[in-house]
C-alpha cells in the first residue's frame, strides 16, 4: 500500500446508487477553465491539483458531477490562482524557489547560456537577445535537470539526518520528477521524494520527509500516525501542513 502526501484538494465522496463511469478527458468548465480527468481505478476520493494552464481531477471510476462540483465549489478559487501562477512562463522576472535552492534567470552581454552558482542560488545566464516565448520547453528542460541534480545531492542525506536523529529506519531513498506528489513511502519502507521539495523552505522539507518516515510505521492516516507526526514536529504540524498547501510540485 503506498500513501502519498502532496499539495491536494480532496473531496470524500459518499456511496452514491447513480453514479456515472467517467473517462480520461479534458473538460471546458465555464467558471473553473480547463479541467483534466483522469481516473483512477484505485482512488477512494477526488484529489485536484494546480497545473500550468489547468485544473487536474483525479477521481475513482464511479463518481458523479455533483462529487465534482462540490469539490471545486470548496477548492477551485485556491487551485485556480495556483494554477495560474504556475502557468507563468520562464523568463528574466521568474525567481524558481524560496527555500535551501534557488534559481535566478538573469540576461548579460554574452552569446551562451550559462549556470553561475553562489551557495544556495543558481542563476542561468541568458543572452541578451533570448526569444523567451520559442525557448520555453528547453529552458524548463535545463532548470529542471539543474533541480534534479541538487536535489539528489541533498535530499538523500536530509532523511538519513532526521532518520537517525528520530531512531525511524527506511530501506531506500529515491529521488524524482514527481509533480503529483511531494513524497510517498511503500509498505516495504521505500522512500521517494520529489525533486521540488528543495524549492521549499526548510521547515516544509522536513515536514514532509518526517510525514513519509512516519509511514514506515503506520502505514495509514490514523490518530496514531497524525500524533507521532505532530509530536516529531513539536506539536506544529497542522500548522506547517496549512503552509504545505500553499505550495505546489512543479515549477
Amino acid at each position: 500500500m503506498k500513501v502519498a502526501c502532496g499539495h491536494t484538494a480532496t473531496f470524500s465522496f459518499l456511496p452514491d446508487a447513480q453514479r456515472t463511469m467517467f473517462s480520461n478527458r479534458y473538460i471546458e468548465h465555464p467558471k473553473w477553465g480547463t479541467l483534466k480527468i483522469i481516473v483512477n481505478m484505485r482512488a477512494r476520493r477526488i484529489i485536484m491539483r494546480a497545473r500550468g494552464g489547468y485544473i487536474q481531477m483525479t477521481v475513482p471510476p464511479m463518481v458523479t458531477s455533483s462529487d465534482l462540483e462540490k469539490a471545486l465549489a470548496k477548492h477551485g478559487a485556491r487551485l485556480r490562482e495556483l494554477k495560474n501562477r504556475g502557468s507563468r512562463n520562464i523568463d528574466p522576472l521568474r525567481i524558481i524557489g524560496e527555500g535551501i535552492f534557488r534559481i535566478n534567470i538573469e540576461e548579460y552581454k554574452g552569446e551562451r547560456f550559462m549556470w553561475v552558482h553562489n551557495g544556495s542560488t543558481a542563476t542561468l545566464m541568458c543572452p541578451e537577445n533570448t526569444e523567451y516565448e520559442k525557448k520555453q520547453e528547453w529552458l524548463r528542460k535545463v532548470i529542471l535537470n539543474a533541480i534534479h541534480e541538487e536535489a539528489a545531492r541533498v535530499l538523500p542525506p536530509r532523511l538519513k539526518a532526521l532518520a537517525e536523529k528520530h531512531g525511524l529506519k527506511y530501506n531506500r531513498c529515491s529521488v524524482r520528477d514527481s509533480h503529483t506528489r511531494w513524497g510517498s513511502c511503500n509498505g516495504m519502507g521505500n522512500i521517494s521524494l520529489s525533486i521540488y521539495l528543495i524549492l521549499l523552505p526548510d521547515e516544509l522539507i522536513d515536514y514532509v520527509i518526517l510525514h513519509e518516515l512516519c509511514h514506515t510505521v503506520e502505514m495509514n492516516h490514523s490518530e496514531r500516525f497524525w500524533s507521532k507526526l505532530d509530536k516529531l514536529c513539536n506539536g506544529d504540524s497542522k500548522a506547517i501542513r496549512q503552509k504545505l498547501r500553499r505550495h505546489s510540485p512543479e515549477i
